[in-house]
């Protein structure tokens, strides 16, 4: 990486269960846990958790394109219901409406820019979303695997995916990845890989290892361009959701091989700003 200055911090990884939740100047209605956030811009990744009983019935706006992913409880916008695992992307200046959420809600949002009412940026608004079509709402559970992907590097973890977005401006990516069980490189050792755009992940299920430790559900990881990781493997299998950022998705592979062990040490690279509040026990949801 040299002596490169980034907008955004690496953070390679974080259990989200070690941050304090905090309140949030952009919506302070709900409460958040900032996971990274591009310096330039504002865009940023975020737990936000929402009160029971929340309501909003105002039409709004923001001036970001915004996608998000429902962790826990449910709410109730735009006459649709979202329950864990469902999925939307909503462009710049999508009118959002009849908000409300009866129970205890965490949702993960990723926002391309720094989210503020769209009366403040009609312009940057209309030019964030031009060529972006909305998906009001995805469930994830309703769809099925895709096993037909071919990558020799990684086909120890019996992996497949769920492609919820590309986008049509930039190529970027957005997907469910799962893992199984038992799975490891072949003889312990395995290739390193590289991608030219930022990569972003959410884990949402079970256990992975790579080269800085086990990320259990809550691990948290941005990475930028040219980073080599892995190689990975499962005791249980995992579930994580993946975002490749600003660009196509391209692995790049090392022509060396590097050991992989289950017991790999925890090593993580956290920017200055996250202050780890509490140790992570596995059985912590957030």
């Amino acid at each position: 990486m040299g002596n490169e200055v980034m907008a955004r911090d690496y953070v390679e990884f974080i259990q989200a269960q070690e941050l304090s939740w905090t309140s949030d100047e952009c919506f302070p209605e709900a409460q958040r846990k900032l996971l990274s956030i591009d310096n330039e811009t504002g865009a940023r990744t975020q737990l936000q958790r929402y009160e029971p009983g929340y309501h909003c019935h105002t039409p709004h706006a923001l001036t970001c394109n915004e996608e998000f992913y429902v962790l826990q409880g449910c709410f109730f916008l735009n006459h649709f219901g979202y329950s864990p695992g469902c999925y939307g992307f909503f462009p710049a200046g999508y009118e959002r409406s009849k908000f409300y959420v009866p129970e205890e809600t965490v949702i993960l949002r990723f926002f391309d820019h720094q989210p503020a009412p769209f009366a403040e940026d009609p312009e940057g608004a209309a030019a964030r979303a031009k060529g972006r079509e909305a998906i009001p709402c995805l469930d994830t559970y309703r769809m099925s695997w895709d096993t037909s992907m071919h990558e020799l590097h990684l086909t120890h973890l019996g992996f497949a995916r769920k492609n919820l977005r590309i986008d049509p401006v930039t190529g970027q990516r957005t997907f469910l990845f799962m893992t199984s069980p038992q799975s490891h490189p072949i003889n312990f050792h395995g290739a390193r890989e590289s991608h030219p755009t930022p990569e972003e992940a959410y884990q949402l299920h079970g256990d992975l290892t790579g080269h800085v430790g086990t990320m259990y559900p809550g691990a948290y990881f941005w990475r930028p361009p040219h980073i080599p990781h892995g190689p990975f493997g499962t005791r249980g299998g995992s579930l994580s959701l993946i975002r490749f950022v600003e660009g196509e998705h391209v692995n790049i592979w090392t022509d060396k091989q590097y050991g992989f062990n289950y017991n790999q040490a925890y090593e993580p690279i956290l920017p200055d700003w996250m202050e780890r509040t509490s140790q992570y026990k596995p059985d912590a949801n957030f």
